[in-house]
C-alpha cells in the first residue's frame, strides 16, 4: 500500500533531522500499516522557503504501535510506525502540491492512497 504523510517544517525540520537514504524515524500511523508500505512525505507550506510538495519517499519498517517515553517526539503516545528513508531531496520536489493534487483529495492527516494511483504514483516515484 502507497500512504500520504503531511510533514509540518515548524513541528519537525526533517530536512534538518533526517541524515539520508536509510534514516529510520517514527511517523503517525494508521492501524492498516504494516511493513514494506511505502510512505510519501509531504511539505506542507508552513514555511515560505519551501515550494510545498513531497520531499522524501520511505518504507514502514516496524508494524503499528504507541510511542512511549519520547515526550519531545510529536508521535509520543500515538499510533506510530517507524519509516526508513530511502530518498529526500531539499531542492525542488519529488512531485509539486498541484501535482499531488490528482492522488491527494485531503491534505491534513495520514492516509492511505486509493489503489487506482499505485500504478502512476510508482511509475512517476518508485522507479
Amino acid at each position: 500500500m502507497i500512504f500520504y504523510e503531511p510533514v509540518n517544517l515548524k513541528q519537525w525540520n526533517m530536512f534538518e533531522k533526517v541524515s539520508g537514504s536509510g534514516h529510520v524515524e517514527p511517523f503517525l500511523a494508521t492501524k492498516e500499516m504494516s511493513v514494506g508500505d511505502v510512505v510519501l512525505l509531504h511539505v506542507g507550506s508552513q514555511d515560505k522557503r519551501y515550494e510545498s510538495g513531497i520531499y522524501a519517499i520511505g518504507r514502514v519498517v516496524k508494524n503499528p504501535y504507541i510511542l512511549e517515553d519520547h515526550p519531545q517526539d510529536y508521535c509520543n503516545g500515538k499510533n506510530t510506525v517507524d519509516v526508513e528513508i530511502s530518498e529526500i531531496v531539499s531542492g525542488k520536489p519529488l512531485m509539486t502540491h498541484d501535482e499531488c493534487k490528482k492522488y491527494i483529495r485531503q491534505f491534513r492527516t495520514v492516509h492511505k492512497i486509493s489503489e487506482i494511483w499505485y500504478d502512476e504514483i510508482e511509475e512517476r516515484l518508485l522507479k
